[in-house]
């Protein structure tokens, strides 16, 4: 579900196709990803097909590839949207960071806060650090999905990882598709 005052405003940067395509293909092989894009809408299959990392997408269309992975992919993956959330970390974290620790890991954390509007052209995002982890805070956004929401879980728990974080735990505490007037995400790890 897409909701809120302004879906026609909200847009992400192609980049976020980009994982969820190497997740279709390592888990539906070429065949199986060519038959799964057939049934997406014109548009978002052309984003998913060639995803172009620095174009500006419809977030509408990122939710509509997420609601039908889900679809495909819930019986034999329950927690499928934490994984392409933990895909697209895996392909910009590794693509981009080479020299990954837990000391860099809650710079890394800001600079996602600091460089939200990179990614997406509608909400401001805030990282507070806590003694065991920290907390990001989205808010002021035009649109929103639990099914984003449950992709982020997974980005953070994959960012946490690949800085060497051990036993990290990602709740989202509050959400507004559920009433609250943010979203935010609680991170633990040692």
């Amino acid at each position: 579900m897409l909701v809120g005052p302004n879906p026609d405003l909200a847009f992400v940067k192609g980049v976020m196709f980009g994982g969820r395509k190497q997740f279709l293909v390592d888990n539906l092989e070429e065949k199986g990803f060519s038959d799964f894009v057939s049934k997406l809408s014109q548009r978002t299959a052309s984003y998913t097909k060639t995803p172009l990392a620095s174009s500006w997408c419809e977030f509408a269309s990122l939710i509509e590839l997420d609601r039908a992975i889900y679809e495909a992919l819930k019986a034999k993956y329950p927690n499928v949207l934490a994984l392409i959330g933990a895909a697209s970390a895996e392909l910009g974290i590794g693509k981009v960071y080479k020299s990954l620790d837990n000391a860099e890991l809650v710079k890394f954390l800001e600079s996602q806060a600091l460089f939200h509007s990179q990614f997406q052209k509608f909400g401001h995002v805030t990282f507070t650090k806590s003694p065991n982890g920290g907390r990001m805070t989205c808010s002021d956004y035009g649109c929103y999905s639990p099914i984003f929401c449950a992709s982020a879980v997974g980005f953070y728990l994959e960012s946490i990882l690949r800085h060497g974080g051990n036993d990290p735990t990602v709740t989202e505490t509050k959400c507004v598709t559920l009433g609250d007037a943010v979203c935010v995400f609680e991170m633990h790890w040692k």
